[in-house]
Order: C-alpha cells, then structure tokens, then sequence
C-alpha cells in the first residue's frame, strides 16, 4: 500500500502536514475529512534518494494527453454497452492506443483484473492516468451497473474542459504574443540601439535624457550582468511559486483568481462548470450525495471553493440539502442554488444539473469568445506606453543633440 504525503489546513487555517497510508488519494482525503481538516495538497512519498531529475521525469513520461483519454473512455463505454467482457476490450483498446503512457496503464489494469481485483481498484492504482473523478465513476458505474452511461456522461465531461482549456490558450496567444514582441524590441534597442548614443553624448560631456539613461541601464543588465540578471528573474519567480505553493499563499492565490479583472468573472463561469459537471456525473452515476461532496471538493482545483464545498457538505449532513449551502453561500451565484433548489423539491435534479451544465458551457464559450476583444483595449494601451517610451528614448537624444552640437561650437 502507498504511502502518501498530505498538507491540509484545520479549522483555525493552521497548516498540518502528515504521512498516510491508503489504497489512493480519495481515501486519504476521506480520513483527512474525518479528522476535521481541509486538504490542500496530497502526493505520493517518494525517496529520497531518487535524484529530482529522475522524478520529474518520470511524472512527465506518465502523463497521459486529455484527448487520448477522451477517445479511450468512449470506446471503453461503447464495448462495454456492447457486452464485451472486459479483460478482452481493455486488451484491444491497449493495443491500438498510440499514448504509450496509456498502453502501459491499461496493460498493468488488465494484469490486476486478471489477478481478481475490481476495475476501479485497478484504475486507482494510476493516479497519474485515472483521477478521483474518474475512478469513482467507475465505482458507481460497477455498482449500479450503468458502467456504459457514466463513461459517456464522463466522457463528455472530459472533452468541454479539453475545449475550455484550448479556447483559454487560443484567446491569450494575442497577449503572449505582443508581450513577447515588446520583449525582443526592447532587448533590441537596449542592447544595440541606444548605447550608441551614450557614446556620442559622452564626447560632449552632456548628459543623456532620462528614457534614454534608463534603456541603457536596462541594456547592461542584459548585456554585462546577465549572469545576475537572469537569475535573479528565475529566482524570483521560484519564490513566488513556492509561496503561492504554501497553504496560506494557495489560499490567498485561489481567491485572488476571482477578483482579477475580465478574468476573473471569467474563472468563475470555469469554476461553476467544473463543479456542476462533475456533481452531475458522480450523482447521475449513484453514489451517496457526502461522498459526492467530498470528491469533489478535491478535484475542484480551488482551495477557496473547497471550503465552501465542506460548509455545503456540513449543510447536507444536516438535512438543509445542496440547494441549502449553496444559497448560503457568497461564492456561487443565486442561479446554482435555485436551480439546485428546484432539482430537490421536484426530485429532477439530474435534470437541473444537467442544465446548468448546459448553462455555463455557453456562458463559458461566449466569454472565451469575447475575451480577445476584451484584452485588446488593455493590450493596445500598454503597447502604447512601452512604443512611446522606446521611441522618446530614441528621438529626445536626436532632438537634444542639435542643441548640445550648438553649445559645443
């Protein structure tokens, strides 16, 4: 049994970190539930030995592409519907999966089914392939015998993230773009351009306009200190990371996501997505609703939500319902919590999160759609000063030199 590593926070906020051996990482996050505390993070204990190298590594190989496991679950449904022994269909999903990290899995899941484990144990042994989600859809789905229903629900699922996902990268490439560019300009300049000047400023004995001193200050870090510079840049941005690693910085992060402008209206339709598919998912595929909680509480992705999620379980266990919490609380919209509401009181409540599902799916496509437009204004603003400000430190030099040429003759 694997021995897992966990840091979660009590009810005071106070970090406590702990060692825990468990068949996976849901059980770990129910025994850390049961002890009062919300999880933040829980991985694998690895040894130390084992150079950091090898180890990323490694977990780089595993990684299995969204879309390979997109293709997979839905063939999977579709031999399983068909009433293909199991054992038979893994097999020859693993012989013509092209992902070679998924090949590997789902052989060593065929070898422990053959070995008389249940599907979902044998899944549960991939963490890295198959996640909580996954996994305890496949519980409920062997449970209720509706294997088939769930992977499809699931299924589909998978393939709006992987288009969220694609639409985020499709409306930031602009942004990223013109960032760079400003980048490479401003290398450019600092580095070749403007010391020119210095140098013929310097056999006048004048001093070079305030823009202009800055580029070339700028120019010398890249050029006679980029072996302090540089890494002085990754440095940085490694404290950051670790800081925002650490409970309270994760906290602190989380919530900083919704109240970013443009973006973080945005995250949150993202958010609300994710929690009412996943909540449609696992209680179309039966399990009890405080375990449903507690899964999703931790593949949410958000420590912020995941407080609310464990006051909306607390809710639930004493009998206000989902609807109860969620209304309750600052974080989800009105809308969540009525159609919840609705759900509960006319026993359709498959049906309502299926709708806003369906909701959010066009709230999140239609903002996506119009975030380009949005960032553009903000993006042409700040083109604006860096162009303008590149082009004062150029042409003051220029129009100063007239002048300092006149004095010196």
């Amino acid at each position: 049994m694997p021995t897992y590593i966990y840091r979660a926070l009590d009810k005071k906020g106070k970090t406590v970190k702990g060692e825990m051996e468990a068949v996976n990482e849901l059980e770990v996050s129910t025994k850390i539930a049961k002890l009062g505390y919300i999880p933040v993070s829980i991985g694998f204990k690895t040894d130390k030995s084992l150079s950091l190298f090898v180890y990323l590594f490694k977990k780089r190989v595993r990684k299995v592409s969204t879309k390979s496991l997109i293709v997979f679950t839905r063939q999977f449904a579709t031999i399983v519907k068909a009433a293909v022994p199991v054992i038979e269909g893994l097999g020859v999903l693993a012989e013509q999966s092209d992902d070679v990290s998924l090949k590997e899995a789902l052989n060593a899941v065929i070898r422990d089914v053959e070995g008389g484990q249940k599907l979902s144990e044998a899944m549960s042994k991939h963490p890295q392939v198959f996640s909580e989600l996954y996994v305890n859809t496949v519980v409920a789905g062997e449970a209720g015998g509706v294997l088939d229903k769930v992977l499809l629900h699931l299924a589909s699922v998978l393939e709006e993230e992987e288009e969220t996902r694609a639409n985020i990268k499709s409306a930031m490439r602009y942004p990223i773009m013109v960032v760079i560019a400003l980048f490479v300009a401003v290398f450019i300049l600092s580095v070749l351009v403007i010391p020119q000047f210095a140098k013929v400023y310097a056999g006048f004995d004048a001093n070079l306009p305030i823009p202009t001193q800055i580029m070339i200050l700028i120019g010398k870090a890249f050029k006679n200190y980029w072996y302090v510079t540089f890494p002085l840049f990754a440095g940085i941005l490694g404290v950051v990371k670790f800081l925002i690693n650490t409970p309270k910085g994760r906290l602190w992060w989380d919530g900083l996501k919704f109240r970013m402008i443009i973006i973080g209206e945005i995250y949150n339709k993202i958010v609300m997505l994710r929690f009412s598919s996943m909540l449609s998912v696992l209680y179309q595929a039966g399990l009890p609703i405080l375990k449903i909680m507690d899964i999703v509480k931790i593949t949410i992705g958000n420590v912020v939500v995941a407080r609310e999620i464990e006051q909306i379980k607390k809710d639930v266990a004493d009998g206000k319902g989902i609807s109860g919490g969620v209304l309750g609380s600052k974080l989800f919209p009105r809308l969540v919590g009525y159609m919840i509401s609705i759900g509960e009181k006319t026993g359709s409540l498959s049906l309502m999160l299926d709708s806003l599902c369906d909701y959010f799916t066009l709230e999140v496509r239609t903002a996506l759609r119009n975030l380009t437009s949005l960032i553009e204004p903000i993006m042409t603003l700040v083109l604006g000063i860096v162009v303008a400000f590149m082009a004062l430190s150029i042409f003051l030099p220029m129009w100063n030199l007239v002048q300092v040429v006149k004095q010196a003759t």
